[in-house]
């Protein structure tokens, strides 16, 4: 995945995880789910990221 920044994905996966936790907070559950996805997709993104820098080396 070049171009990716793993500092920055983790960035914003943790500024992710926090509106998660926002939403819960103020029982939004229009929000839960939207952050809830996006979460899971950046979370599945990095897996990919740290996947393929394993095999190239």
């Amino acid at each position: 995945m070049n171009g990716i920044d793993r500092a920055e994905l983790d960035e914003t996966i943790a500024k992710t995880f926090k509106e998660v936790r926002t939403a819960i907070d103020t029982h939004s559950e229009k929000s839960l789910q939207m952050y809830s996805n996006a979460l899971r997709a950046l979370v599945e993104l990095r897996q990919q990221v740290v996947s393929q820098e394993r095999a190239a080396g």
